[in-house]
């Protein structure tokens, strides 16, 4: 990669890109994951959603050479505890103070392995720390070795796992 891709906040204009990448990724994540593409949220929403989401959370893309090549979300939750799916999950979140949630993380195929992921994540953990987060949240596939390993190598531990949309599907947390 010659010049290394900009991040910058999304905007509008970017959904329909967005919406693409997230389509071609997330086939991805289901093949590594081992879950039907028919599970995932992600791959039925509409360019108007993705607009939505963009107006209304922080959304960063990854830019290169006029093309977007990954994006992640991140948005303040006001009470972390909706994400609670058993005891074990209730008791960290009642004690995570101001809680930011991470979604819609992706990255391009041909650009994954060159730190474009791990820039976007790092901005987006930034926001969070610089709004005083206590903690961040995502979920992602418990049977995804390569998410798990990166949000690992991250500082983002496995707080639960349920199976309520048909996959292993885990909350992840990391605390500041």
């Amino acid at each position: 990669m010659k010049n290394k891709p900009a991040i910058r906040v999304a905007t509008v204009s970017d959904a329909a890109e967005v919406s693409r990448l997230l389509r071609s990724a997330m086939l991805t994540y289901c093949a590594d994951s081992g879950i039907s593409s028919s599970m995932l949220e992600a791959m039925t929403e509409s360019v108007e959603s993705v607009e939505d989401r963009i107006s209304k959370q922080t959304c960063l893309v990854a830019e290169s050479e006029g093309k977007i090549i990954g994006t992640i979300c991140i948005k303040r939750v006001e009470n972390p505890l909706v994400y609670s799916f058993s005891d074990e999950t209730f008791a960290f979140l009642e004690k995570a103070g101001l809680s930011f949630y991470i979604s819609r993380f992706a990255v391009k195929q041909s650009f994954r392995k060159t730190g474009i992921g791990i820039d976007l994540m790092a901005r987006a953990l930034d926001i969070a720390r610089e709004s005083d987060a206590k903690s961040v949240i995502l979920h992602s596939a418990a049977t995804n070795k390569g998410m798990v390993d990166f949000y690992g190598n991250r500082g983002f531990e496995l707080i639960d796992s349920e199976n309520s949309r048909g996959y292993m599907r885990g909350l992840f947390a990391l605390t500041f």
